[in-house]
């Protein structure tokens, strides 16, 4: 039977609009809406300034915070320079949770 999969779309649309709109509104990071994936690709800002490579930046995150991200250019060093992916699978309270962290993490490092 294929009827729990209008159920998992919607669970999964309400994940991907969440994190892309909560990703958007911390200062210091901008983030094009997933329109198939399952993980968020957001791009940080300071990187080059504050930290000096995104590997870095998800390398403090994790020490700092508990946040496990990938650092962009471990994808590509040239388009996934400055940028982290995410999976955005887990339930939104957990995405808040770690959200709520990496928020925190970026206004103390402003």
């Amino acid at each position: 039977s294929q009827d729990h999969i209008p159920e998992m779309v919607k669970k999964l649309r309400e994940r991907r609009d969440y994190a892309w709109k909560r990703l958007n509104q911390i200062k210091g990071m901008s983030c094009a809406k997933p329109e198939g994936a399952f993980y968020v690709f957001p791009k940080v800002e300071d990187v080059g300034l504050r930290w000096k490579t995104d590997k870095d930046f998800a390398l403090q995150l994790l020490e700092e915070k508990g946040v496990l991200v990938v650092h962009g250019s471990g994808f590509d060093p040239v388009y996934g320079s400055k940028h982290f992916r995410a999976v955005i699978l887990p339930p939104v309270k957990t995405l808040e949770t770690a959200f709520d962290l990496l928020e925190q993490f970026m206004s103390r490092h402003k």
